[in-house]
């Protein structure tokens, strides 16, 4: 089969999207396909990829850019047979109208309200914002973001949780399949024991861990403040960045707790398993998940979890079984969790036990096999023409 991918962000770039790009690219390559790659970025050093990458530019202003990747999509991915799309669907549906390509568009998240979020349109959670009458720009987005939608031959998600999502979009539930993410064991390093990944990472001694893109809705200042509680042996690792950065700083030397807090900031992706087998629990407090990568990769290489029970958290991790969940927004039960992992030894080894034999069914070949299955459905379904 003939793939064009398109994205905003890919390889060598930051993040769960670009290294799940790369390696599913890479592994269609290996199994016969031919594979295309149109991508938003700048390349800060030549990589020896087996297929085609073109980029364009970020430093293009949005309407431009996004004129840009339209034209490189017509261009480039003219003898496809099929587009996966990840991000900048615009441009790459609005060039489709001229290819008629059968598409396949994945959605981990809901563009609107994180624009509504940033923006300061909204305060709402993504789930009360579902129900919001929007006005205004935001309204414009959603109308946008749910005409892509249902111009894809199939959407693929990670995640329940996000199946039901879509589908209050007005986008037909019988295109949307889900495909959950792999344990991706294969490409990054991960030390042999704790006390090596301590000494690769700087963090001697106990440490809770957070991996997130520093946004209100990833919730680690609820992190910092629940620290105050713990033991003062205990220190917490923020390991990435984001414009919630300079805030979190300022609440972590407010509440007399900058010596306990460590930004680490963006570490590239082969370092993030020696952040996490450095840690003693792996946090992540966030109110907005799909299937987050960084919980799969904790519980396999064996630190217990404790995460809120929002999204398509609860799907992956089993509270009192492979982690501790609790409420989004109750910092109360947040510090109660991680007391209890930091004080009882016994339940975080039960948790890792069976975090680890959970996690095991996470295969890269499981995840590849349904997704090149949706990748033939939207093709045996012929594209526009004959999308029902």
């Amino acid at each position: 089969m003939r793939i064009g991918i398109v994205s905003g962000t890919f390889h060598p770039e930051a993040g769960g999207p670009p290294r799940y790009l790369l390696r599913l690219a890479t592994t269609l390559v290996e199994r016969g396909h031919s594979v295309t790659v149109v991508t938003a970025g700048d390349a800060d050093r030549p990589h020896p990829y087996p297929f085609p990458v073109h980029r364009v530019s970020r430093r293009y202003r949005l309407p431009e850019r996004m004129a840009r990747m339209g034209l490189a999509v017509a261009r480039r991915l003219r003898g496809a047979e099929l587009l996966f799309i990840n991000d900048h669907g615009v441009a790459a549906m609005t060039a489709n109208l001229a290819l008629r390509k059968p598409t396949v568009m994945k959605v981990v998240g809901d563009i609107t309200w994180e624009l509504a979020v940033r923006r300061g349109w909204t305060t709402a959670d993504i789930d009360a914002f579902q129900s919001e009458p929007l006005t205004g720009k935001a309204a414009w987005t959603r109308r946008v973001q749910t005409a892509q939608a249902r111009q894809a031959d199939r959407i693929l998600t990670p995640a329940e949780y996000l199946k039901r999502l879509i589908a209050g979009w007005g986008v037909p539930e019988e295109r949307v399949r889900v495909v959950r993410n792999a344990v991706d064991v294969d490409h990054y390093a991960v030390p042999t024991s704790r006390e090596s990944a301590q000494t690769e990472t700087g963090l001697a001694g106990r440490w809770l861990v957070t991996i997130a893109r520093l946004t209100p809705w990833k919730g680690i200042d609820a992190v910092i403040r629940a620290l105050a509680s713990l033991d003062s042996a205990i220190g917490l690792c923020v390991v990435g960045d984001g414009p919630m950065r300079g805030a979190l700083e300022s609440l972590a030397r407010e509440r007399g707790l900058a010596d306990r807090v460590r930004f680490a900031g963006e570490v590239a992706q082969e370092k993030t398993g020696a952040y996490l087998k450095a840690a003693e629990v792996c946090v992540l407090n966030s109110g907005y998940e799909g299937m987050s990568h960084v919980l799969l990769e904790a519980m396999h290489v064996g630190v217990p979890v404790c995460a809120a029970a929002r999204g398509g958290t609860p799907e992956m991790v089993t509270d009192g079984d492979t982690g501790l969940l609790v409420p989004w927004r109750d910092e109360a039960a947040l510090a109660d969790a991680l007391g209890r992992l930091t004080r009882d030894g016994s339940l975080r080894e039960r948790l890792i036990g069976n975090a680890r034999r959970h996690v095991a069914g996470y295969t890269w070949e499981k995840t590849v096999s349904g997704t090149l299955a949706v990748f033939e459905e939207a093709v045996a379904g012929g594209g526009p023409d004959r999308r029902k």
